[in-house]
């Protein structure tokens, strides 16, 4: 049996490996298909597809973009874009100023905790792509700051934390259309962690399909073997995509591994057979 990841990260956001040796990776763990998708940006792409042809594992184009709807923040997985699309560039540009504008702010309020560090001490944690809030994590845990990134986050990062600082994120059905138009198809990523309530997540789920959503992340670390039953019900009511991914971020996220070495989650490549029936249904082929 063939099985895949949809959801994965490279050193072009906050992932430790270039897209070249993750997907090395993915074919030593056995897979036969791995989506890339940095956060907010598709640079790392070219490098994963070339690399992917050389290693003969199926590489699919793909982004998770930040967003929100009302008071809810989430993360929406595109799969299948046009990688070099123009427009697509352009809205991308918007949230990765924002990023670098956030990540001024919390160095700042970092300083004013008595906490030295600086913009050119977060430069070496990044070397191409995205930095964001796991690049300072790293350099608070550097520093002896902190003892784990957790506590990096715990205490001075996440919402809430002494030095958060909000950014810029499109609305929901903003990120959806910028998906769809640049050719690909939109997933909400890892549901629980927008709303924790079932009753939240169908009513979430719903709404996000009259705005062109086309599935639901399915598969995943954190979803217990009941809840993925209850996902998996619930996508296939509504006759959405089911998908799945670990959330892969190599040592940013060391207790994490590619789908196939854990076996609950993994994830077989019938499902790519259905994205990819519906990404040529889109583009009318």
């Amino acid at each position: 049996m063939k099985y895949i990841d949809l959801h994965t990260h490279s050193s072009y956001s906050d992932g430790t490996m270039r897209p070249a040796t993750l997907i090395d990776h993915a074919k030593q763990a056995g897979l036969s298909a791995i989506a890339l998708t940095d956060h907010d940006t598709m640079a790392g792409v070219p490098e994963a597809m070339a690399r992917g042809l050389e290693q003969g594992v199926e590489v699919i184009p793909g982004i998770e973009i930040s967003s929100r709807h009302n008071d809810m923040f989430m993360h929406i997985l595109g799969y299948g874009l046009q990688h070099d699309d123009p427009t697509l560039k352009d809205r991308l540009t918007k949230i990765q100023e924002s990023r670098s504008g956030r990540n001024r702010r919390i160095i700042s309020k970092l300083c004013k905790l008595g906490i030295k560090v600086t913009m050119a001490d977060l430069k070496i944690y990044s070397k191409e792509g995205q930095t964001g809030r796991p690049h300072i994590a790293r350099l608070l845990l550097d520093k002896k700051v902190v003892r784990t990134l957790h506590e990096a986050f715990s205490r001075y990062l996440r919402r809430g934390g002494r030095a958060y600082a909000d950014r810029f994120r499109y609305e929901a059905g903003a990120a959806i259309n910028m998906i769809q138009e640049a050719g690909g198809l939109a997933i909400l990523a890892h549901p629980l962690s927008t709303t924790p309530r079932l009753s939240g997540i169908r009513e979430l789920v719903k709404t996000l399909q009259d705005m062109g959503l086309a599935g639901v992340e399915v598969y995943y670390p954190a979803h217990s073997p009941g809840l993925t039953k209850i996902l998996k019900q619930v996508t296939l009511e509504n006759k959405m995509l089911v998908t799945g991914g670990s959330d892969f971020h190599g040592d940013n996220k060391p207790d994490i591994t590619l789908s196939l070495a854990r076996e609950q989650l993994s994830i077989p490549y019938s499902l790519l057979v259905e994205i990819k029936k519906q990404l040529e249904r889109q583009s009318g082929l």
